[in-house]
Protein backbone atom coordinates (compact mmCIF):
# COMPACT_ATOMS: atom_id res chain seq x y z
CA UNK A 1 0.00 0.00 0.00
CA UNK A 2 1.38 3.50 -0.78
CA UNK A 3 1.96 6.12 1.57
CA UNK A 4 2.26 9.74 0.97
CA UNK A 5 4.22 12.36 2.87
CA UNK A 6 5.24 15.83 2.78
CA UNK A 7 8.76 15.79 2.54
CA UNK A 8 11.03 18.36 4.42
CA UNK A 9 14.82 17.57 4.05
CA UNK A 10 16.34 20.15 5.96
CA UNK A 11 19.74 22.34 4.64
CA UNK A 12 22.09 19.52 5.50
CA UNK A 13 20.51 16.65 3.71
CA UNK A 14 20.81 19.03 0.84
CA UNK A 15 24.39 20.24 0.97
CA UNK A 16 27.01 18.93 3.35
CA UNK A 17 24.72 15.57 3.69
CA UNK A 18 23.26 14.92 0.15
CA UNK A 19 23.86 11.25 0.24
CA UNK A 20 21.25 11.06 3.17
CA UNK A 21 18.29 12.95 1.00
CA UNK A 22 19.37 10.38 -2.09
CA UNK A 23 19.49 7.39 0.16
CA UNK A 24 16.03 8.82 1.76
CA UNK A 25 14.42 8.74 -1.49
CA UNK A 26 15.86 5.15 -2.72
CA UNK A 27 14.51 3.56 0.51
CA UNK A 28 11.24 5.33 0.31
CA UNK A 29 10.85 4.15 -3.19
CA UNK A 30 11.38 0.74 -2.02
CA UNK A 31 8.45 0.84 0.14
CA UNK A 32 6.46 2.83 -1.97
CA UNK A 33 6.50 5.92 -0.14
CA UNK A 34 5.70 9.09 -2.30
CA UNK A 35 8.14 11.80 -0.71
CA UNK A 36 6.10 15.06 -1.61
CA UNK A 37 9.08 17.86 -1.24
CA UNK A 38 7.94 21.12 -0.69
CA UNK A 39 9.26 23.96 -2.67
CA UNK A 40 11.61 26.55 -1.67
CA UNK A 41 11.18 25.61 2.32
CA UNK A 42 13.73 27.85 3.33
CA UNK A 43 15.51 26.38 7.11
CA UNK A 44 14.10 25.47 10.14
CA UNK A 45 16.37 27.75 12.05
CA UNK A 46 18.55 25.47 14.25
CA UNK A 47 18.17 26.34 17.63
CA UNK A 48 19.67 29.94 16.67
CA UNK A 49 16.17 31.96 15.30
CA UNK A 50 14.60 30.48 18.58
CA UNK A 51 17.36 32.38 20.84
CA UNK A 52 17.28 35.61 17.87
CA UNK A 53 13.61 36.01 18.35
CA UNK A 54 10.41 34.05 19.03
CA UNK A 55 8.44 35.39 16.38
CA UNK A 56 11.11 34.56 13.62
CA UNK A 57 11.17 31.24 15.18
CA UNK A 58 7.81 30.55 15.31
CA UNK A 59 6.97 31.99 11.54
CA UNK A 60 9.87 30.39 9.90
CA UNK A 61 8.47 27.23 11.34
CA UNK A 62 4.51 27.95 10.73
CA UNK A 63 5.47 28.71 6.79
CA UNK A 64 7.16 25.02 6.42
CA UNK A 65 4.17 23.66 8.59
CA UNK A 66 1.82 25.51 5.90
CA UNK A 67 3.60 24.43 3.08
CA UNK A 68 3.58 20.98 4.03
CA UNK A 69 -0.32 21.53 5.25
CA UNK A 70 -0.63 22.63 1.08
CA UNK A 71 0.04 19.31 0.07
CA UNK A 72 -2.77 17.41 1.41
CA UNK A 73 -1.00 15.05 3.18
CA UNK A 74 -1.19 14.10 6.59
CA UNK A 75 2.37 14.15 8.06
CA UNK A 76 5.30 15.85 7.36
CA UNK A 77 8.61 13.69 7.45
CA UNK A 78 11.76 15.29 8.46
CA UNK A 79 15.37 13.32 8.18
CA UNK A 80 16.89 15.89 10.88
CA UNK A 81 16.80 15.64 14.59
CA UNK A 82 16.92 19.10 15.05
CA UNK A 83 14.51 20.41 12.26
CA UNK A 84 12.23 17.45 13.52
CA UNK A 85 12.22 19.31 17.31
CA UNK A 86 11.86 22.64 15.67
CA UNK A 87 8.92 21.68 13.87
CA UNK A 88 6.95 19.54 16.34
CA UNK A 89 7.26 22.13 19.07
CA UNK A 90 6.17 24.97 16.77
CA UNK A 91 3.19 22.66 15.64
CA UNK A 92 2.03 21.94 19.16
CA UNK A 93 2.30 25.88 19.91
CA UNK A 94 0.45 26.90 17.56
CA UNK A 95 -2.28 24.03 17.86
CA UNK A 96 -2.70 25.02 21.58
CA UNK A 97 -2.20 29.13 21.25
CA UNK A 98 -4.82 30.83 19.30
CA UNK A 99 -2.53 34.10 19.79
CA UNK A 100 0.28 32.85 18.60
CA UNK A 101 -1.39 30.92 15.52
CA UNK A 102 -3.21 34.13 14.33
CA UNK A 103 0.50 35.66 14.62
CA UNK A 104 1.92 33.62 12.58
CA UNK A 105 -0.66 33.74 9.73
CA UNK A 106 -1.18 37.67 9.70
CA UNK A 107 3.19 36.88 8.51
CA UNK A 108 2.19 34.13 6.07
CA UNK A 109 -0.40 35.50 4.41
CA UNK A 110 1.66 38.43 2.95
CA UNK A 111 3.22 35.41 0.80
CA UNK A 112 -0.26 33.58 0.39
CA UNK A 113 -0.14 30.97 3.10
CA UNK A 114 -2.00 30.00 5.76
CA UNK A 115 -1.98 27.03 8.48
CA UNK A 116 -4.59 25.55 10.05
CA UNK A 117 -2.83 22.85 12.47
CA UNK A 118 -3.70 19.69 10.10
CA UNK A 119 -0.18 18.12 9.36
CA UNK A 120 1.92 16.05 11.67
CA UNK A 121 5.28 15.87 12.13
CA UNK A 122 7.50 12.74 12.02
CA UNK A 123 11.19 11.37 11.72
CA UNK A 124 12.02 9.34 8.51
CA UNK A 125 12.77 6.41 11.35
CA UNK A 126 9.25 6.34 12.55
CA UNK A 127 7.97 6.31 9.54
CA UNK A 128 10.59 3.00 8.86
CA UNK A 129 9.09 1.77 12.17
CA UNK A 130 5.95 2.47 12.81
CA UNK A 131 4.32 2.97 9.55
CA UNK A 132 5.86 0.65 7.60
CA UNK A 133 6.57 -1.46 10.46
CA UNK A 134 9.24 -4.72 11.32
CA UNK A 135 6.83 -7.25 9.03
CA UNK A 136 7.12 -4.77 5.36
CA UNK A 137 10.75 -3.77 6.90
CA UNK A 138 11.63 -7.65 6.83
CA UNK A 139 10.11 -8.81 3.78
CA UNK A 140 12.57 -5.89 1.84
CA UNK A 141 15.35 -7.63 3.32
CA UNK A 142 17.90 -9.54 0.65
CA UNK A 143 21.22 -8.75 2.39
CA UNK A 144 20.92 -9.11 6.02
CA UNK A 145 23.61 -7.12 7.93
CA UNK A 146 25.01 -10.68 9.52
CA UNK A 147 28.15 -10.16 11.25
CA UNK A 148 28.11 -6.15 11.32
CA UNK A 149 28.55 -4.41 14.51
CA UNK A 150 26.40 -1.15 14.76
CA UNK A 151 26.70 1.38 17.17
CA UNK A 152 23.78 3.56 17.57
CA UNK A 153 23.73 7.13 18.46
CA UNK A 154 20.43 9.23 18.62
CA UNK A 155 21.77 12.57 19.73
CA UNK A 156 19.56 15.21 21.50
CA UNK A 157 16.75 16.58 19.73
CA UNK A 158 15.06 12.97 18.75
CA UNK A 159 14.41 11.94 22.09
CA UNK A 160 14.79 15.50 24.01
CA UNK A 161 12.88 17.17 26.01
CA UNK A 162 10.58 14.77 27.20
CA UNK A 163 7.94 17.70 26.88
CA UNK A 164 8.20 17.63 22.93
CA UNK A 165 7.27 13.60 22.73
CA UNK A 166 5.09 12.81 25.23
CA UNK A 167 4.04 9.63 23.50
CA UNK A 168 7.56 8.84 23.63
CA UNK A 169 9.76 7.39 20.94
CA UNK A 170 8.98 5.49 18.38
CA UNK A 171 10.82 2.60 17.35
CA UNK A 172 14.65 2.36 18.73
CA UNK A 173 17.55 1.98 16.47
CA UNK A 174 18.79 -0.71 18.44
CA UNK A 175 15.51 -2.67 17.42
CA UNK A 176 16.18 -1.38 13.85
CA UNK A 177 19.91 -2.96 13.88
CA UNK A 178 18.59 -6.34 14.72
CA UNK A 179 15.81 -6.32 12.77
CA UNK A 180 18.05 -5.89 9.74
CA UNK A 181 20.54 -8.87 11.17
CA UNK A 182 23.26 -6.55 12.49
CA UNK A 183 24.48 -6.27 15.98
CA UNK A 184 23.70 -3.43 18.25
CA UNK A 185 26.13 -2.58 20.23
CA UNK A 186 25.99 -0.86 23.77
CA UNK A 187 28.25 1.96 25.07
CA UNK A 188 28.03 4.74 27.32
CA UNK A 189 27.15 7.98 24.80
CA UNK A 190 24.40 6.28 22.16
CA UNK A 191 21.88 9.26 23.73
CA UNK A 192 24.78 12.15 24.49
CA UNK A 193 25.21 15.15 22.69
CA UNK A 194 27.30 15.16 19.07
CA UNK A 195 28.60 18.58 20.00
CA UNK A 196 27.00 19.70 16.70
CA UNK A 197 25.67 23.21 18.37
CA UNK A 198 29.55 24.08 19.80
CA UNK A 199 31.58 23.03 17.34
CA UNK A 200 31.68 26.78 15.57
CA UNK A 201 31.60 28.22 19.08
CA UNK A 202 34.06 26.10 20.86
CA UNK A 203 35.64 23.21 18.05
CA UNK A 204 37.78 21.87 20.83
CA UNK A 205 34.49 21.46 23.15
CA UNK A 206 32.27 19.83 20.73
CA UNK A 207 35.02 17.38 19.68
CA UNK A 208 35.87 16.40 23.29
CA UNK A 209 31.98 15.31 23.05
CA UNK A 210 32.32 13.27 20.07
CA UNK A 211 35.13 12.21 20.27
CA UNK A 212 33.84 10.65 23.72
CA UNK A 213 30.98 8.90 21.59
CA UNK A 214 33.05 7.48 18.79
CA UNK A 215 36.19 6.15 21.31
CA UNK A 216 33.94 3.96 23.39
CA UNK A 217 31.71 2.78 20.37
CA UNK A 218 34.85 1.57 18.69
CA UNK A 219 35.90 -0.11 22.36
CA UNK A 220 32.69 -1.88 21.99
CA UNK A 221 33.71 -3.57 19.09
CA UNK A 222 31.83 -1.48 16.82
CA UNK A 223 32.11 -1.73 12.99
CA UNK A 224 30.33 1.57 12.15
CA UNK A 225 28.41 4.25 13.59
CA UNK A 226 24.41 4.70 12.89
CA UNK A 227 22.61 7.81 13.26
CA UNK A 228 19.03 9.67 12.00
CA UNK A 229 20.67 13.32 12.42
CA UNK A 230 22.51 14.75 9.83
CA UNK A 231 23.86 17.55 11.97
CA UNK A 232 25.45 14.43 14.35
CA UNK A 233 26.84 13.11 11.37
CA UNK A 234 28.65 16.05 10.48
CA UNK A 235 30.22 16.60 13.77
CA UNK A 236 31.39 12.39 13.92
CA UNK A 237 32.33 11.60 10.70
CA UNK A 238 33.86 15.27 8.77
CA UNK A 239 35.14 16.21 12.21
CA UNK A 240 36.46 12.83 12.67
CA UNK A 241 39.33 13.41 11.16
CA UNK A 242 40.29 16.90 13.53
CA UNK A 243 38.76 14.70 16.38
CA UNK A 244 41.88 12.30 15.97
CA UNK A 245 44.38 14.92 15.92
CA UNK A 246 42.80 16.39 18.75
CA UNK A 247 43.16 13.08 20.68
CA UNK A 248 46.08 12.09 19.20
CA UNK A 249 44.03 8.82 18.35
CA UNK A 250 43.36 6.95 15.26
CA UNK A 251 39.43 6.23 15.44
CA UNK A 252 38.51 5.67 11.92
CA UNK A 253 34.59 4.57 12.53
CA UNK A 254 32.62 4.80 9.90
CA UNK A 255 29.24 6.64 10.36
CA UNK A 256 25.99 5.91 8.41
CA UNK A 257 22.47 7.68 8.17
CA UNK A 258 19.86 5.29 9.00
CA UNK A 259 18.29 5.47 5.25
CA UNK A 260 21.86 4.01 3.87
CA UNK A 261 21.48 0.79 6.53
CA UNK A 262 18.28 0.44 5.70
CA UNK A 263 19.53 0.75 2.08
CA UNK A 264 22.14 -1.87 2.44
CA UNK A 265 20.14 -4.38 3.99
CA UNK A 266 17.34 -4.20 1.51
CA UNK A 267 19.79 -4.80 -1.16
CA UNK A 268 20.83 -1.09 -2.48
CA UNK A 269 23.83 -0.53 -3.59
CA UNK A 270 27.13 1.55 -2.21
CA UNK A 271 26.68 3.71 -4.93
CA UNK A 272 22.91 4.29 -5.08
CA UNK A 273 23.49 4.67 -1.40
CA UNK A 274 26.22 7.56 -2.01
CA UNK A 275 28.88 5.79 0.39
CA UNK A 276 31.65 7.24 -0.93
CA UNK A 277 30.69 10.82 0.26
CA UNK A 278 31.44 9.96 3.67
CA UNK A 279 35.04 11.42 5.21
CA UNK A 280 35.66 8.33 7.00
CA UNK A 281 35.72 5.68 4.59
CA UNK A 282 32.14 3.66 4.48
CA UNK A 283 33.17 1.20 1.84
CA UNK A 284 34.19 -1.71 4.71
CA UNK A 285 31.49 -1.47 6.17
CA UNK A 286 29.91 -2.69 2.82
CA UNK A 287 32.88 -5.29 2.54
CA UNK A 288 31.80 -6.51 5.80
CA UNK A 289 29.10 -7.47 5.02
CA UNK A 290 30.02 -9.22 1.14
CA UNK A 291 29.88 -6.71 -0.89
Amino acid sequence: MSRRYAYFAGCSAKGSCQELDVSTHAVAELFDIELVELETPGCTGAREFRAIGERLHLVANGRILALAEATGAADLVVVCDTCLLNLTEVNARLRAQAAALDMVNDDLATVGLRYRGGVGVKHFLWVLMDDVGPDRLRAKIVRPLRGLRVAPFYGCHLIRPASAYPDGTHGSLEALCELLGAQAVPYDGATGCCGFHVVLTDERVALGMSGQHLTRAKAGGAHCMVTPCPLCHTVLDAYQPNTEKQLATRIGLPVLHVSQLVGLAAGLSPKRLRLSRHVVDAMPVASAIGL
